[in-house]
This record gives C-alpha cells, sequence and structure tokens, in this order.
C-alpha cells in the first residue's frame, strides 16, 4: 500500500470514515430552531405480545412523541391500515375486534416523522389452545410413612401455560392446602405422609384464557410402606435435570427423599453449601430462589442421607441456565456525513441465548448489497447520499424478549458556500449544553467573547483537523488523568467544541464517558478512574463544517501511593514535552472473521501515536509451512480499522 494514500478529511473528504455504536436509549437534543416535524419519533409505550381464545377481542398500544408524529401498523411485515381483516386503528392503539386465524400473526407499530422512521419491538397475537393428555400407564407410587411423596403430572401442550388441579380425596384443589403442596412444576407434593393419604390420586389441566379443563387419563395410587430402617433415597427427581429460567423469575428445585429414620436433605452450588446463603431458603427439602439472577447459573447437587447411608449420600444434579432478555446500549452523537463517505454502525446487544440482530432503515429491513455490508452487530454504508438519511435501527430477539436502539444519519454535500449556514438541525446539542444553550464562541479582539455566526465564514470550509495531544501516556495520579492538546494548525476556522470520550480498556462491560467542551479550552480532567488501569480516548473537533477525524491515544493511571494519613501522594509534576513526529506504534486487537470461502476481513484498533492521524495500514499475509512462500499485500484501499485479504484457497491456513 503506498504511503500516498492519507486518510485523512481534510485532504480526502470522500473517504473518510464514520464509525459510532448503538445502544438501548437515545435522545437528541435538538436546538431550537429546528422544526417539529424534524424531531427524531420517540416510543412512549410499545405494544406487548397477547394470547386470546379465537372470537376474542385484542387491544395493542402503541404511542409516541413529539405530538406530530404519524403512527401506523404492520401485519407479519405488510402495512395493516383500518378496516383491514377487521381491526380498527386508532391514535393510540389497534383493536381486533374478533381475532380469527387471519389477524394472528407478528405486530409492529412505526413511528414517522420528517426526521425518519422507527418500527417498536414485534408482539406476537397467539390463539389461546390447550391440548389433549397423553395416554398414560397408571403409576404406583411407594413413600416411607412420615416422609415426603410426589405425584407428578405431566401437563399437555397449552398457550398459555396451563394450571394444574388434582383429585384428592374426592375434592379437586386448585391450590395448596394444608399437607399438600402443589408446586410451580405442576407436582403434587404431600407432606409427613401417613396411612391416610394412600389411595388414587388424578391430575387436570385448566386453560385460564379458553378456561377449558382437561383430566389425565389415567390415576395414579400411591401406597405408605412402614418399615424399621431404610437408607436415604431420591425419589424426585429420578434423574439429572437440566431447568432454564429467566432472569428475575422465581426458581424452584425440588429434591424429595424418602427413608428411615428420615433424611436429612442439604443443597451446594458449585460445591459450595448453600444453607447459609444469602439469597436461597428451602421449602420442606426444596430450593428456592426469589429472583434469580447472572450469578445463578451453576450446577447443584441435592444430597440425602440418613445414619444408615450418612457416608454415601444420595444426590441428584441441577443444571441451571439463567437466561436474559436482550439489552442494548447507545454511545451516539447524532451524526453528520459528507456525501460519497463510508458509516459504520455498531449494535452492541446483550442477552441470553445470544440474541439475533437485524438492521433497518427507516423501519424497513436492511439486505446485504454492494453499498450495505452487514454482520452480526455491524452495519457499513458505503458512498453515502440523500437517500441513506434518517433512523437506523438495530432490533434484537432471543427468545426470551426483544430490544431496539437507533441512530439517526444526515447527510450533507461535500462543501458549504460561504453563503451557507448549517441548519439548525445538523448541530445537535452536546450533554453540557442542554440545560442551557449557548451560541458557538468565538475569542474577540479584546479578549471578550463574541457569538459565531458560521456565515461568516469565507471561502469553502472543511471539517477541523485532528487536534495534537500532549499529555504522556502514563500519568502518577492514581484516579484522574489532565487531557491537554492544541489544535493541529492556528490559522484555520474556530474549532467550535471538542468532543471527548474514553473508557477502560480490556472491560467488555465498559461503557464510553463522553464530554464535549468549548473549542476555546485546550485541557480536560478525566476524572473517577480506576488505579493501574489502562485507558482510551477519542477527540474529536468540529467546526462549521462538522466533525473531523479523531485523535486517538492510550494512558496508564498510577498505583498511587498511601500517605501517613491514607491519602494519596502525587508525584511531582514534571513538564510536558512537545510532541515529535515519531513511527506509529503496531494497532491493538487484530481480528480475523470469515468474509467468503476464499476471503477474509481483518480488523483493528488503532493507537493513539501521540495524537498525530495514521496515514495509512499495510495488510501482508501468507500461507503456514510453506517454504519460499513471498508475503502478499492486500490489495484495495484499506480504512483506519479494516481491510479484506482475498484470493485464499479453502482449507489452507495463513499468518497474517
Amino acid at each position: 500500500m503506498s504511503g500516498k494514500r492519507y486518510w485523512t478529511p481534510w485532504m480526502r473528504k470522500r473517504r473518510a470514515p464514520v464509525v459510532f455504536a448503538l445502544g438501548a436509549v437515545l435522545l437528541f437534543c435538538l436546538q431550537s430552531g429546528a422544526s417539529p416535524t424534524d424531531e427524531v419519533p420517540l416510543f412512549t409505550e410499545e405494544p406487548q405480545s397477547v394470547v386470546q381464545k379465537l372470537g376474542g377481542s385484542v387491544t395493542l398500544p402503541c404511542s409516541a412523541r413529539p405530538a406530530s408524529v404519524k403512527v401506523s401498523w404492520r401485519l407479519n411485515g405488510e402495512p395493516l391500515a383500518n378496516g383491514d381483516l377487521g381491526v380498527v386503528v386508532g391514535p393510540s392503539s389497534l383493536f381486533i375486534p374478533a381475532l380469527s386465524n387471519l389477524t394472528l400473526g407478528r405486530y409492529q407499530c412505526v413511528a414517522s416523522t420528517g426526521a425518519g422512521a422507527l418500527a417498536s419491538v414485534p408482539a406476537n397475537v397467539t390463539a389461546a389452545k390447550l391440548r389433549d393428555f397423553e395416554p398414560d400407564d397408571q403409576q404406583e407410587i411407594e413413600v416411607d410413612e412420615g416422609n415426603t411423596a410426589v405425584i407428578e403430572c405431566h401437563l399437555p401442550e397449552s398457550q398459555p401455560k396451563a394450571q394444574v388441579r388434582y383429585s384428592v380425596k374426592q375434592e379437586w384443589l386448585e391450590t395448596s392446602k394444608g399437607n399438600y403442596l402443589i408446586m410451580p412444576s405442576g407436582n403434587l407434593q404431600i407432606a409427613n405422609a401417613t396411612q391416610e393419604d394412600e389411595g388414587p390420586y388424578k391430575c387436570a389441566a385448566y386453560n385460564p384464557v379458553t378456561q377449558e379443563v382437561k383430566t389425565s387419563t389415567s390415576t395414579d395410587r400411591l401406597r405408605i410402606r412402614r418399615s424399621t430402617s431404610e437408607a436415604a433415597r431420591i425419589i424426585y427427581p429420578p434423574a439429572q435435570r437440566s431447568i432454564m429460567v429467566t432472569k428475575g423469575q422465581r426458581l424452584v428445585l425440588e429434591c424429595v427423599a424418602s427413608g428411615i429414620p428420615t433424611p436429612q436433605v442439604t443443597w451446594t452450588k458449585d460445591d459450595h453449601d448453600l444453607r447459609s446463603h444469602n439469597n436461597t431458603h428451602f421449602l420442606l427439602s426444596n430450593l428456592l430462589i426469589d429472583a434469580v439472577d447472572e450469578g445463578d447459573s451453576g450446577v447443584y447437587i441435592c444430597k440425602a442421607g440418613n445414619i444408615i447411608n450418612f457416608d454415601s449420600p444420595a444426590t441428584v444434579r441441577y443444571d441451571v441456565h439463567v437466561y436474559e432478555p436482550p439489552q442494548v446500549t447507545v454511545e451516539l452523537q447524532q451524526q453528520e456525513v459528507v456525501h460519497g463517505s463510508t458509516v459504520r454502525f455498531t449494535c452492541d446487544a446483550r442477552g441470553k441465548p445470544t440474541p439475533s440482530v437485524m438492521w433497518l432503515h427507516n423501519a424497513r429491513p436492511l439486505s446485504p448489497s454492494v453499498r450495505h455490508r452487514l454482520t452480526s452487530n455491524k452495519l457499513r454504508v458505503s458512498n453515502v447520499g440523500p437517500q441513506d438519511e434518517g433512523l437506523y435501527q438495530c432490533m434484537v430477539e432471543n427468545g426470551v424478549g426483544s430490544a431496539q436502539a437507533f441512530a439517526r444519519l444526515i447527510t450533507v454535500s461535500t462543501g458549504i458556500s460561504s453563503r451557507g449556514r448549517l441548519p439548525s438541525i445538523y448541530r445537535p446539542l452536546s450533554p453540557d449544553k442542554v440545560l442551557r444553550e449557548q451560541p458557538p464562541i468565538k475569542p474577540g479582539a479584546s479578549g471578550a467573547m463574541l457569538p459565531l455566526d458560521c456565515s461568516e465564514i469565507t471561502g469553502q470550509l472543511v471539517p477541523a483537523e485532528a487536534p495534537i495531544i500532549l499529555s504522556q501516556p502514563r500519568t502518577g495520579k492514581a484516579d484522574h488523568y489532565d487531557l491537554i492538546w492544541r489544535p493541529r494548525h492556528e490559522h484555520t476556522p474556530p474549532v467550535l467544541e471538542y468532543v471527548i470520550k474514553y473508557k477502560k480498556v480490556g472491560d467488555v462491560l465498559a461503557d464510553w464517558t463522553s464530554r464535549s467542551i468549548s473549542g476555546s479550552l485546550q485541557k480536560l480532567t478525566l476524572a473517577k478512574l480506576q488505579p493501574d488501569s489502562l485507558y482510551e480516548v477519542e477527540m474529536t473537533a468540529k467546526n462549521c463544517a462538522g466533525l473531523g477525524q479523531p485523535a486517538m491515544m492510550t494512558f496508564r493511571t498510577g498505583k498511587g501511593r498511601k500517605g501517613i494519613n491514607g491519602g494519596q501522594i502525587d508525584p511531582p509534576k514534571t513538564a510536558v514535552p512537545s510532541p515529535s513526529l515519531s513511527p506509529p506504534e503496531a494497532p491493538d486487537k487484530p481480528t480475523v472473521s470469515t468474509a467468503t470461502e476464499t476471503s477474509a476481513y481483518v480488523t483493528w484498533i488503532p493507537r493513539g501515536n501521540r495524537g498525530f492521524p495514521i496515514q495509512s495500514f499495510r495488510v501482508e499475509y501468507k500461507k503456514v509451512k510453506r517454504a519460499g512462500e513471498d508475503w502478499v499485500t492486500a490489495g484495495g484501499e484499506h480504512s483506519p480499522v479494516e481491510a479484506l485479504c482475498g484470493n485464499h484457497r479453502p482449507g489452507e491456513r495463513y499468518v497474517l
């Protein structure tokens, strides 16, 4: 790759890459000059999934702001207007008077303004049903007197989940009563069973929506036996179980033992005793956790023993997996880019199981094309033009739930004439201006700060150059860092503001912290940092033409030394030397992913390079263990973060 390929926006604006990330909640704060029709739509209520019987009515709420927003509906991806299939579309809801097979499916509402369109999370409308019980043989259940008996009920398929009922002594029990406990699994546990509890037991399933009741085809019979001694054994569950539970739900692990004398039951999780664990409690010998979280995943062992088998107790294992609804995090300000540029969106989705990702542009699904490259969590749009403006949305689902996040893209022509003035809608307010809007400022002749009117700037406007970062890559301060910089050139259009982002390196859960400060400042203290930690910084200058290329760096905080009174002792201050141009550092975190059978994408993170923009990257590769094999330089023009290596042979191994 030739050293003449400069990737700086002030020299080759049409190739300036823009990288930004998506997340769960995004609020754009626009200046007061923006038209209400150009405000970004925001959902205040989204539809929820519903189970209803055929013929029943369904109401799906959906509301958004601003007041001028237009709300429409889709069914299975197709537009659904008022009166179609008998539905009634209101200003804040959709009403189905009588549910039929034609109106079952996946609903989404779409909120539209002049800024673009957003789709809500999907809501599934499902028909309630209750299947028949599968044929089953009668079970003879034996338990030692004074122990707990278990009657299992294999409930049939049902939407929603069926409620269980038991026939006990010619009476139907719908809830627990006395020593009869109806468990969430549908099992009936009989505590301290005696001869009076012997006899037939039958279960039934009740659908709370259709109000149907269906009875099992078989009857189980309980027999109580009397023994002088019996080794402890576990009668439920009969074998190892794997349990999936959603975060926040109650978890009940059943363990029923029998023996004479009555067995002692204990629980462990990942080999740790749970008797003194804070968030667990017990019902008889069953383990209960009221609201599970990620830390409750693991291997649970129930042990049951008495004096006969105290040294070799009976055990049963549960593998518990806590599932999490998806979450999407946002780290983004409104983006404005020049026609012909390439923009990149990143969707940071979390959840268990791993969520699937769908990209939408103005509420319409995107498909791969020459200009649109989609991966599991990234979207790249090349050669952008006016047709690419609007709202880009990341919709994620994982079977447990769904979530969505969005970002707005605005495109501007390559140059802005001296007579032209950026519309106020192109200028998002920075966080420190949300409560009190102030105009851009410029130094006056007398040192006073005067309002800056972008229309006063003459000549062709180009985005601001990356600032030069003067700070050293290491500090003795344990909890803060002084970031110092200067503009790259003094005699250029004034910088309106600096946008600074920083986060801890290596912490996958860490979010970017963003600050926007006046363009007249050249120092910012980054506070509340962690000792002896590596941080990365991205810093961008903004002028009347928009944001420029970021300057990037990494720094490490000090370990800190304790003083007499326990306080931190700061090292002596040293003068900050002027930066000098030197060869760049090696890129960080190179990653290879398959593009096609014969090509691969290589991505990386540029190092700080003392604030000097890196002009180009060269990527080379060759086959592994092939004598005389020459290095091959990847072709094409590489962006600052990725390259495509092609013409590979399937099955071959390569070194990068």
